[in-house]
């Protein structure tokens, strides 16, 4: 709010989670040419969200109402025409009467050059300070939204160590499921188990997954580097996340069926796109 001689201006900001900055003016009609200053001056402190302003401005110096008589006549004398040549009933009603254009004036509200400019430099001034409530608001959110994300983050790096505990025993895991389906497609005959274990380490190279491990990692340090720089981070954070749900997504499908160390990978990897999914929501409140 600031307050001047001859008027106060109060300035009212409200914000809710966007994609992008998505500003909302509502200004007395009077005051509309200072909207362009004013979302200017929101895009240099606010870069992402809806944002909502609305302005109110009171007045302090003595305002008198008169009313205009020719105007008020003619006006009554045309209704009173209509309601006797189309049969018309009703009353006139006094606040729709002082509705009418031009009926009533207000006196003692015309400003000067000088005087708009008062009121315009007190309106950037309330805009000002409302918009720093808004950054110290947003700053504590933003704290509490930081540490839960970290939080996830540090689920996600301690499923990856899973993961990477199973790895060197997947070979078994893999072994099993080729024996399975080649059972299924030699009803019965015996396998050679020299011919299996080929079979299934060749399997195991083309289903590996230690790129897409190391992958994850390298973006889970990322994503916590930039949660850390103090740097604008939200559309970043959400490519990394984006990659990092790629990588798990990956690692399902390389070890779809498997039983044993191989389902406790896939376990781990849900587990990962469950809390990546958990972040891109949050992440859409950062900037």
């Amino acid at each position: 709010k600031h307050e001047g001689e001859t008027f106060a201006c109060t300035v009212e900001v409200k914000s809710v989670n966007h994609r992008f900055l998505d500003p909302h003016l509502k200004l007395p009609s009077e005051f509309a040419g200072i909207e362009l200053k004013l979302k200017r001056l929101i895009q240099s402190r606010i870069k992402r969200g809806r944002l909502d302003l609305f302005l109110n401005i009171e007045r302090s110096q003595t305002v008198d109402f008169t009313f205009n008589e020719p105007v008020l006549q003619a006006y009554v004398k045309a209704i009173e025409k209509l309601k006797k040549e189309f049969s018309l009933s009703g009353e006139l009603d006094l606040v729709q009467l002082i509705r009418v254009p031009g009926i009533m004036n207000m006196e003692g509200v015309s400003l000067s050059p000088e005087g708009r400019q008062q009121i315009e430099d007190g309106i950037v001034q309330a805009t000002e300070m409302a918009l720093s409530e808004l950054e110290g608001m947003r700053a504590e959110e933003g704290v509490a939204l930081r540490n839960d994300i970290l939080s996830r983050l540090g689920v996600i790096h301690d499923r990856i160590e899973a993961i990477r505990k199973q790895m060197p025993n997947a070979l078994d895991a893999y072994q099993e499921r080729l024996k399975i389906r080649l059972g299924e497609l030699l009803h019965g005959t015996p396998v050679d188990p020299n011919r299996l274990v080929q079979e299934a380490a060749f399997y195991v190279e083309r289903s590996d997954i230690d790129e897409e491990v190391t992958r994850l990692q390298s973006h889970v340090e990322q994503c916590e580097a930039l949660l850390g720089s103090g740097e604008e981070a939200g559309k970043t954070l959400d490519f990394l996340l984006q990659e990092m749900n790629r990588e798990a997504n990956t690692i399902l499908s390389k070890t779809t069926g498997l039983t044993g160390n191989g389902l406790e990978i896939a376990t781990a990897a849900i587990v990962i796109k469950t809390e990546v999914e958990k972040i891109r929501e949050q992440a859409q409140n950062i900037e």
